[in-house]
């Protein structure tokens, strides 16, 4: 594994480089050298993000639940111990009344898998932490990260769900297997809940959403797209989205969704104008 300071000092490097030559380029090699370097600091901040989520078949008794989200740890060498452990620590601090996580924990390599799931086993909140996979956990090693991480008490939900119950009510929480991989199992992870049930949706990939609008799922969270890790504005100042779906709370008919940003990096240890992000949810019954 190369060291993460390498990593981040070469990138820099080919930016000063280009802003060394005596060409018509030098000054905008120069802006594009200190824009890498803000980029690679904003890939180590922290950004929390306070929604509110009204739900209509939400028990009253449920309104005001917290939960904090997190995805994209990509525990790898863009993604640090530390950086990681610093999201635990702050994540901790807000006090959930559960922790959820949806997918992508490592990046290829099976090193990471067991350091990222003791850290996020640190996560404590009254009625736990749920999780399900990502693509890169399925080209990691989808079976070790789900024996690691239950082990480490954190319940993974592979195309499953149950009735969740807390201050005398419930819903269904349930959690699907990643779409990319094509192991995505909607009706298997809906077996057992009732049809007029609030049901809490865990899927990594938010392409799942048109289905999850389909089969009743009031709320589905989900992560993947990194919230474009790098997004631009044109002249007017306005942001450029690639894709509609790409982070932030959408609504669909009766049906909800809320993208994360996540916590880590893929291609290049870099955010600009879309910093890691910490979710805390709070759920109202309206």
């Amino acid at each position: 594994m190369r060291d993460l300071a390498t990593r981040r000092a070469r990138l820099t490097e080919r930016f000063n480089l280009l802003a060394s030559h005596d060409t018509p380029l030098r000054k905008l090699a120069g802006d594009l050298s200190k824009v890498a370097k803000y980029a690679i600091d904003e890939a180590n901040s922290l950004s929390l993000e306070r929604v509110e989520i009204k739900l209509a078949r939400l028990p009253k008794k449920l309104d005001g639940f917290k939960i904090i989200h997190l995805s994209d740890i990509h525990h790898s060498p863009f993604t640090s111990f530390d950086h990681i452990a610093r999201t635990v620590k702050v994540a901790n601090r807000l006090r959930p009344d559960m922790f959820v996580l949806t997918g992508d924990y490592v990046s290829h390599e099976a090193d990471y898998i067991e350091p990222v799931a003791k850290l996020l086993g640190e996560l404590k909140a009254e009625f736990g932490t749920h999780a399900c996979l990502g693509n890169h956990d399925h080209w990691t090693d989808p079976a070790l990260i789900t024996k690691t991480f239950r082990e480490a008490g954190i319940d993974m939900l592979i195309n499953e769900g149950f009735r969740f119950e807390a201050h005398g009510a419930s819903f269904w929480l349930t959690g699907v297997d990643d779409h990319m991989v094509g192991k995505t199992d909607l009706p298997a992870a809906l077996k057992g809940s009732y049809p007029d049930e609030m049901k809490l949706l865990l899927a990594h990939n938010p392409i799942i959403f048109r289905k999850a609008v389909r089969y009743g799922i009031d709320l589905t969270l989900s992560g993947h797209t990194h919230g474009g890790q790098v997004r631009v504005r044109d002249t007017q100042k306005r942001l450029l989205r690639r894709r509609k779906l790409s982070n932030g709370l959408h609504q669909r008919k009766d049906s909800q969704i809320y993208i994360t940003r996540g916590i880590g990096t893929v291609v290049l240890p870099v955010r600009y104008q879309c910093p890691p992000e910490i979710t805390l949810l709070e759920l109202r019954s309206v």
